[in-house]
């Protein structure tokens, strides 16, 4: 982690560290919170989970989380496609008496996935992170300007996520789609999903249905089971590490709808795929 000297004359956000993880299978961040730190992630490569305010979410390459001051977050990378992110605090300069650092609304959300901005994105914390890092001469305003470029594409693309219209099934469908692929660990159901999208549970189980011949629930179990089947292939984690990754508490809960879903168990799933299967050595 790199700390920035910062001059604290100006009452606006500043940058109070930025750092980097990368390429650790096993890394984790418990559950915690910042009093007087807002924080931005940027996923540059691999896969994982973060859960922000007890909502978990399946993140990959491109995006974004951002917690403002008080949120409680947990970090953890996928053992098989570890993550590399960067990190950085946000605080505000001279604030006794003033409003907290509020990178983003109280009601947007806290993930957004940047799509075409990611390579800007990117190189933003990359010369965040490379200046903070060298700290030559006028680092500071070159941090402070990046900080300010940072925060306000970060406020433009949470300000412009716009919901599907119901006018439109099929792109109504495929944004649902989306939307589930992106919150399948969090065990929604189908009110939660209508809630988010302000529109009638049925119709919108109705929409997805005729696209893709299957139920919102079902899909989000289904996606929940094939990735149980590529941890218990790909990885050395337990059952009760597996089920509590994917959000059930109850491994044995877990195990039945596996073998329902499936045709069978867990044990016999990962017995019968590593036996079939023939790694070789890498180069």
């Amino acid at each position: 982690m790199l700390t920035l000297e910062a001059n604290r004359t100006e009452a606006a956000p500043a940058l109070a560290y930025i750092g980097r993880v990368s390429g650790k299978p096993e890394w984790k961040f418990p559950a915690h919170q910042h009093e007087d730190v807002s924080e931005i992630v940027f996923v540059s490569h691999g896969e994982g989970v973060m859960k922000i305010n007890g909502v978990p979410y399946a993140v990959k390459a491109g995006d974004l989380l951002i917690y403002n001051q008080g949120i409680i977050h947990e970090e953890c990378s996928s053992p098989i496609c570890p993550l590399d992110m960067y990190y950085c605090g946000v605080i505000r300069l001279n604030n006794e008496g003033s409003a907290p650092v509020t990178l983003i609304p109280e009601n947007a959300s806290p993930y957004v996935h940047t799509g075409e901005n990611a390579g800007h994105i990117g190189s933003l914390f990359a010369m965040l992170y490379t200046e903070s890092e060298e700290q030559a001469e006028d680092y500071e305003l070159i941090c402070s300007s990046l900080l300010v470029a940072l925060i306000t594409l970060i406020r433009r693309m949470a300000a412009t996520e716009n919901k599907p219209c119901k006018n439109d099934p099929d792109a109504l469908a495929v944004s649902l789609k989306k939307y589930l692929d992106e919150h399948y660990l969090y065990h929604l159901s189908l009110n939660d999903i209508s809630q988010f999208f302000h529109m009638n549970a049925y119709y919108l189980s109705h929409v997805f249905k005729k696209k893709y011949n299957d139920s919102p629930i079902n899909y989000m179990l289904r996606r929940r089971m094939g990735e149980a089947k590529r941890l218990l292939v790909n990885t050395d984690m337990k059952i009760k590490e597996i089920a509590d990754f994917l959000g059930y508490e109850n491994p044995n809960y877990f195990s039945i709808l596996f073998t329902k879903t499936m045709g069978e168990s867990p044990t016999q799933y990962k017995r019968s795929e590593r036996r079939e299967r023939i790694d070789l050595p890498r180069a």
